[in-house]
């Protein structure tokens, strides 16, 4: 053999190349191992960079939008609150042109109200600051602006409706050959139980200076035997148009009112909780008659709870029988059922067991028609504001104006007419009109 095949035979030699081509594999790996994690990591960079470059953009999208909405919230909220401060702001000179349309009026019933506080509260009478509410009966005005009164043609124009005694009502008015038609509609449901409401009801049409066209009438809602089982009465040529338009149409507004005074009703709340018919009669030592209804009671238990009961039954002898007046057999039966510690005050009692409680000076009831109305009443707040106002109920209205959160539910308890508001009342919401913008 040669000497170069024993040199490439020899393991030394060998051993050397290996261990050369070893390092030049290594080195080459690791070159390339090197070039391939740095263009893993531009390429994560770039990837990275592209998302962190849409995240923002979609937060800045996010952000501009939300900003939109609350400077779109912010000039609605602001829109909202410069329109009931317009409202009320008017109120002043409204006022005063009522106060000289109805001087005569206010004068008569601060009259009424002293002697009525002189003659009829008793000493241990406790009252809301000495004033008491003066109840003058079932009875109620609707009251109501029909705008753009040009426009109404042969479909009726309504007003909002209100709710009175547990029975729904609202007006309408349109144009019928020549005159415009005037009506009061109940909306209560005819299909439910047995219910009728006999009433009294006086139509007018008013003219800023205080003129009014008016007309009466007696009419039964109901859905009761012998009633006439409709729900609208009213005359379809209460006045002629061209004499509506020269005098009462201003600036295309017309005013309205209806007077009802309910005096009787039946089924309008339900079945009695509590008998005080003869089979109460070993429980009792007088006898309440009201419109021919016999109600057997213990007097001592109304006595202890009404200073008008306390009067009238003070010198009454054992198991005589009492007549009262002017009242409805049905109401009396849930007043008394309060009385005796039922559950009686409902959404459909409250109303009539507050113009009782006021009627025969029972605080105490007034009180717990109060809490329901606060605690345990869905009646809308303009419904409870009302009757906070007329039954004087201090806790209620304040509960009412705490409640009121934005410059809508300011202008959804104000009246049609706004006027009507009560000086302290249009103070209130004035101040709260303004907590708003601020």
């Amino acid at each position: 053999m040669s000497d170069t095949t024993d040199d490439a035979n020899n393991p030394n030699n060998r051993m050397l190349k290996f261990q050369k081509l070893q390092s030049e594999t290594n080195e080459i790996q690791s070159i390339f191992s090197k070039n391939e994690q740095n263009e893993f990591n531009e390429e994560l960079l770039k990837t990275m960079k592209e998302l962190t470059y849409q995240s923002q953009q979609k937060i800045n999208e996010e952000l501009l939008k939300t900003n939109n909405d609350l400077k779109d919230q912010n000039t609605e909220l602001k829109n909202q609150s410069e329109q009931v401060l317009k409202e009320i702001r008017s109120m002043k000179s409204d006022l005063e042109e009522s106060k000289k349309q109805h001087s005569s009026e206010m004068h008569s019933m601060k009259s009424t109200m002293s002697n009525s506080a002189d003659s009829v509260l008793l000493p241990d009478t406790p009252v809301n600051n000495g004033i008491r509410a003066i109840v003058v009966g079932k009875e109620f005005v609707l009251k109501h602006v029909f705008e753009n009164v040009s426009e109404i043609g042969a479909s009726p124009a309504y007003s909002e409706e209100e709710e009175h005694f547990n029975i729904p009502w609202k007006m309408y008015v349109y144009r019928d050959k020549g005159c415009i038609a005037f009506y009061l509609k109940c909306p209560k449901s005819l299909k439910v139980d047995e219910w009728s409401a006999l009433t009294n009801i006086e139509y007018s049409i008013v003219s800023n200076q205080g003129t009014r066209k008016t007309r009466e009438c007696s009419k039964n809602f109901g859905n009761k035997k012998y009633t006439t089982r409709s729900c609208s009465y009213g005359w379809p040529d209460f006045i002629d148009w061209k004499d509506l338009e020269k005098d009462f149409i201003v600036d295309g507004k017309l005013r309205v009112e209806i007077r009802v005074k309910i005096t009787k009703t039946t089924g309008l709340y339900g079945k009695p909780l509590r008998n005080f018919d003869e089979r109460n009669k070993a429980f009792s030592d007088v006898v309440i008659v009201v419109k021919e209804k016999k109600f057997h009671v213990f007097k001592l238990h109304l006595a202890a709870q009404s200073a008008y009961f306390k009067s009238l039954l003070s010198e009454i002898s054992p198991n005589a029988e009492v007549e009262v007046s002017d009242i409805e057999s049905e109401d009396f039966q849930v007043f008394l059922e309060v009385l005796y510690g039922e559950p009686a005050i409902n959404e459909k009692t409250v109303e009539v067991i507050l113009y009782l409680a006021e009627k025969y000076d029972t605080h105490a009831v007034t009180k717990k028609c109060e809490e329901f109305l606060i605690d345990g009443s869905g009646k809308e707040k303009k419904k409870k504001l009302q009757l906070a106002i007329k039954y004087k109920l201090d806790k209620l209205k304040k509960h009412c104006f705490d409640n009121i959160v934005s410059a809508g539910e300011i202008r959804s308890v104000l009246p049609s007419d706004i006027s009507d508001l009560h000086p302290s009342t249009m103070k209130t919401l004035l101040q709260k009109s303004l907590d708003l913008l601020e």
